[in-house]
């Protein structure tokens, strides 16, 4: 800043050395003129009322005349007496004034400041003016007392006589002077202004000859700076040009700018026009309104940068051969600011289509090793013999899914049926990873039940939107055999280095208590498990499939709805841990049941009132049809496909196919369900069965 103001006195020095003297000068000289007009102002006021001086002692002897008239008349002398006492007392308050300064009334009877006479002829006429009008005011006095004798008239009007012309000379000579006085001023004031002009004008050519000077010289400037920026803009490689508030492009631009845009760009063409046909319309609007912010004055450039919406957009265009070619720009944009105001944006663009190619390049390498490396890792820790049931069943389902997908019927209904299967098996898969600690194969099914609820949003899915799921069936594939493969590579370690059976009791109580464990970080929330599953490794395979599905879904179902957080378990006088207990037993001497599945967490039980509002919610009834249900019959609307009480669908719940997954499977064993519950005290889920 220092450096800039020290430069613009050094080129400018003599231009402004010259002006700040024409300022100096004519600031003085207003100054002087002022205070001259103002002393002739006075001046003129002090030979007005000089001249009045003149009329008064005329009043005065006419005054006195007239006293005098009347009284040898035996009239009324009132009125005379009042002229003379109206006029002798000012003209007494003006002489004394004029003597020694003060305030008199004036020609409009209001108050005048009257500054002393300051020549030496003033004061001379002023000291005559004094020695005639002391008597002449001592033979006044006792008229103006009051009731005055005809004697004390008659002396007074005598003398009135012999002084009223000597009076009048002297007023008359005062006014000269006063008058010679102003004069002196305003020719004074004449030399003042004619040598002020002069020298303006001296000054004014001396100021044009140096302008001229300097603005041939910026000139010749001006021309090598046009050159050097026409040289730059020829050769930088990056796009740049200037962008006016109305959206359009300034007189020069950078010679790369119409090869990276890929079309002709002209000066004051509507780069607003041009960036819309370039981009699809949510960047186009986001950016639009990114750049009439820039041009604002209330956000700072370097807060909004970073929202930046054109750092890396998409462009298509037809190639030489046809075909469309993607490419990737890059807009930069750096305010133009003057005196406070942004009066363009600079717009730098730049082809980083090689540069976004390499980096997806190196960022899919990187999450294909990462993905490796996480699969690795946690199929280390599963026992050989459960991963490969995982992974046989979830090669078997996603075949189920495949081939119902391609059998589906082009009506609604089928296809409904087709989706509900479809993300009833989904969510199993879904479970099963996540127990298992998979992520990446629960990342996928939840990806997978993401595109299931868009299609079961749409009032008509189309056969052809339910075939555009094979391309997510198609990467879980690839996962799937990506693991497999990882997993034959690893089957020589597992047959030399594992031989024995895995506790599948133990393992399931372990995939239990993580998966509750990592479910309820996710929600805030503290919770144990209290598994008892010695029966369970006596179960048949297929049992054992099912009752793993029942329990993985009713734990994500007793954290996210009935486990409390730890704030309304402590307003509930609880422990701020939730317990869930999970019990697998035999039941002996039972004739209809072998065993028994039982699920039970403390947290804040069932509210038939909250689910028949969630129930009339999602369309599925009306509240007259709910009134004819109790209570046991509208929690049993839980397990109806899709329905769920959270208006959010989770990572972990929300889709409303948890409990439905758990229906189905209680179908397959054949077992019955029995539900308890107690509002802020548990729900408990009882699952007989028999094998």
């Amino acid at each position: 800043m220092h450096a800039s103001k020290s430069s613009f006195l050094g080129k400018y020095r003599e231009i402004v050395l010259a002006v700040a003297f024409f300022l100096v000068f004519d600031l003085a000289v207003l100054v002087l003129n002022f205070y001259t007009s103002y002393q002739i102002s006075t001046d003129a006021v002090a030979i007005n009322l000089s001249g009045r001086q003149r009329m008064l002692s005329q009043r005065m002897t006419k005054a006195l005349l007239q006293l005098e008239a009347d009284r040898h008349n035996q009239a009324d002398t009132s009125e005379a007496l009042k002229e003379l006492r109206l006029s002798s007392e000012l003209f007494s308050s003006t002489l004394e004034a004029f003597s020694k300064g003060g305030t008199v009334k004036g020609g409009d009877n209001q108050s005048v400041e009257l500054a002393p006479v300051a020549t030496t002829q003033g004061h001379t006429i002023l000291r005559g003016a004094q020695e005639i009008w002391r008597p002449y005011a001592g033979a006044l006095e006792p008229l103006l007392a009051g009731q005055p004798t005809d004697a004390q008239i008659e002396t007074a009007a005598l003398y009135a006589r012999s002084a009223n012309l000597k009076l009048l000379k002297l007023m008359n000579e005062l006014t000269t002077e006063l008058e010679s006085v102003a004069t002196a001023k305003a020719d004074r004031l004449r030399m003042v202004q004619t040598g002020g002009i002069a020298l303006a004008l001296l000054n004014f050519a001396f100021i044009l000859f140096k302008f001229i000077r300097k603005l041939r010289e910026s000139d010749r400037m001006t021309e090598a700076a046009q050159k050097e920026t026409s040289e730059i803009l020829g050769t930088v490689k990056d796009g740049i040009f200037l962008l006016d508030k109305g959206g359009h492009i300034g007189l020069l631009h950078s010679r790369s700018l119409d090869a990276i845009l890929h079309q002709p760009v002209e000066a004051g063409q509507n780069f607003i026009g041009m960036l819309q046909a370039m981009v699809d319309d949510s960047d186009f609007q986001t950016a639009r309104d990114y750049i009439e912010l820039l041009f604002g004055d209330r956000v700072r450039e370097n807060l909004i940068a970073s929202l930046n919406p054109l750092q890396q957009v998409q462009i298509a265009r037809r190639g030489s051969d046809g075909n469309r070619e993607e490419h990737y720009l890059s807009f930069h944009f750096n305010r133009v600011v003057e005196n406070g105001q942004v009066l363009h944006l600079l717009v730098t663009v730049a082809d980083i289509t090689e540069k976004v190619v390499l980096a997806a390049q190196l960022e899919n390498a990187k999450v294909e090793r990462q993905q490796e490396m996480e699969i690795l890792l946690n199929i280390l820790k599963i026992h050989p013999d459960t991963l490969r049931r995982f992974l046989d069943e979830t090669e078997t389902t996603l075949e189920e899914i495949n081939a119902n997908l391609r059998n589906a019927a082009e009506n609604e209904g089928s296809l409904r049926l087709c989706l509900n299967r479809a993300f009833r098996a989904m969510h199993t898969i879904k479970g099963n990873a996540a127990m298992m600690g998979l992520e990446n194969f629960e990342k996928q099914a939840h990806e997978f039940e993401n595109t299931l609820s868009e299609l079961r949003r749409q009032d008509a899915p189309s056969g052809e939107a339910v075939l555009s799921l094979a391309f997510r069936l198609e990467e879980f594939f690839q996962s799937l055999g990506m693991v497999k493969k990882i997993f034959d590579q690893l089957s020589e370690h597992y047959r030399h280095g594992v031989t024995a059976s895995p506790d599948e009791a133990a393992e399931l109580s372990r995939q239990i208590s993580a998966l509750a464990g990592r479910i309820a970080d996710d929600q805030h929330k503290m919770v144990k498990v209290d598994a008892r599953l010695d029966a369970f490794s006596a179960l048949p395979a297929i049992a054992k499939t099912n009752i793993s599905e029942i329990a993985i879904q009713l734990t994500r179902n007793a954290v996210v709805h009935g486990i409390e957080s730890p704030a309304e378990r402590a307003a509930c006088n609880k422990q701020g841990t939730g317990t869930i207990q999970l019990r697998v037993e035999a039941l002996p001497g039972n004739e209809s049941f072998d065993y028994e599945l039982v699920m039970r967490d403390d947290g804040r039980g069932l509210a038939p009132e909250r689910i028949r509002k969630a129930l009339v919610a999602s369309g599925r009834y009306t509240e007259e049809q709910l009134a004819e249900l109790n209570d046991k019959q509208v929690i049993m609307q839980l397990f109806e496909p899709g329905f769920s009480t959270l208006e959010e669908a989770g990572p972990d719940a929300g889709r409303g196919f948890g409990l439905d997954v758990v229906y189905a499977s209680i179908k397959s064993l054949g077992g019955h369900l029995s539900i308890n519950s107690r509002p802020q005290g548990f729900t408990e889920f009882r699952i007989r069965f028999a094998i």
